[in-house]
């Protein structure tokens, strides 16, 4: 049989412990079952915890796996995303997490069969992926959003509340009320753009939504080559965790101190040396060097429009000009 004619491999990588777990076995049965009538034949592999799926989605593409299918939650597909980084292999999607961010983003069904006929048709897009460096973690991949302040802080503490986890949650009270509220983040956009401003948190999205369906960026592209950089200034903590309880599950909150800019290179340095996560991952603090990878990542997926990305001739392609005062 010629490479031509040679039988598409698929590998699925099912995180058990995903979303509800009582429904995990029947779910992952479904899945397997309308993968097989759409004419989908996978490779199982189990990744529990999720931090697993990253070994197995490398070994996947060492073993030239043609499309890897992370099923589970936004930590499991990310961990996937990941693990397949950098290589030709196709990414598919079937959510089964709490809150499905990355799915709802791309306009992938939260319905199991339809998400598995999505895969089934094979429609391929070319997205945009994030690359941070710090000085503790080099060339950390994400997908959805880097945080800088205050979010990154909160969110490894009540990362688990969903899951009926409130261990961290006195502890994320206690951090609010000792965080100090008058920080200066120093941006440096493509290398020209300076920013120099007071606040608690900043966000750099590549994804419209993230956190709890949150809208961070409702003009955010994933074929543009460019990051949407939201920045808080004059919020007290109060009003930074009022605006985000507004934003949850798509709602939007038009606030006018927001400043909002665009760009494919990213300096970061805060003083004093703030918490920075990577998709609810701390990956440092105080300094970051983050870089968009313009159409990097290839994801089986509806074209844009289906989801909470606008189609990409509706988003407009503005660099931000320079600046340079502390806004207070």
């Amino acid at each position: 049989m010629s490479k031509k004619d040679k039988p598409m491999r698929v590998k699925l990588i099912a995180n058990p412990g995903a979303g509800d777990t009582r429904l995990a076995a029947s779910r992952f049965e479904e899945v397997t079952n309308y993968l097989k009538d759409a004419g989908v034949k996978v490779d199982v592999a189990f990744a529990k915890p999720k931090k697993e799926a990253i070994p197995i989605a490398q070994r996947a593409v060492k073993e030239g796996y043609d499309v890897i299918i992370a099923m589970g939650g936004d930590g499991t597909i990310g961990a996937v995303i990941r693990g397949i980084a950098g290589s030709k292999a196709r990414l598919g999607i079937i959510p089964a997490g709490t809150e499905n961010d990355i799915a709802r983003s791309l306009g992938i069904p939260e319905d199991l069969k339809e998400a598995c006929a999505i895969i089934a048709s094979g429609n391929t897009r070319k997205v945009d992926l994030g690359c941070i460096t710090t000085k503790d973690e080099k060339n950390h991949y994400f997908f959805m959003m880097i945080a800088i302040g205050l979010t990154a802080t909160l969110y490894p503490m009540v990362n688990d509340v969903p899951n009926g986890k409130f261990g961290g949650v006195m502890e994320a009270i206690k951090t609010i009320l000792k965080y100090k509220p008058n920080p200066i983040v120093n941006l440096t956009l493509d290398d020209d753009s300076k920013i120099e401003v007071e606040t608690m948190l900043v966000t750099i999205t590549n994804t419209p939504i993230t956190g709890v369906k949150n809208l961070v960026a409702p003009d955010a592209s994933m074929e543009d080559g460019l990051l949407d950089i939201s920045v808080y200034p004059g919020f007290t903590k109060a009003e930074l965790i009022n605006y985000f309880v507004k934003t949850a599950n798509e709602g939007t909150t038009p606030d006018g101190r927001i400043q909002r800019y665009r760009a494919k290179k990213i300096k970061v340095k805060t003083s004093p040396k703030l918490d920075i996560s990577s998709e609810g991952i701390i990956v440092g603090r105080g300094t970051a060097w983050i870089k968009l990878l313009p159409g990097a990542m290839r994801v089986i997926a509806p074209d844009p429009g289906a989801g909470a990305e606008k189609p990409q001739e509706k988003n407009v392609k503005k660099k931000p000009a320079p600046v340079s005062p502390v806004s207070v």
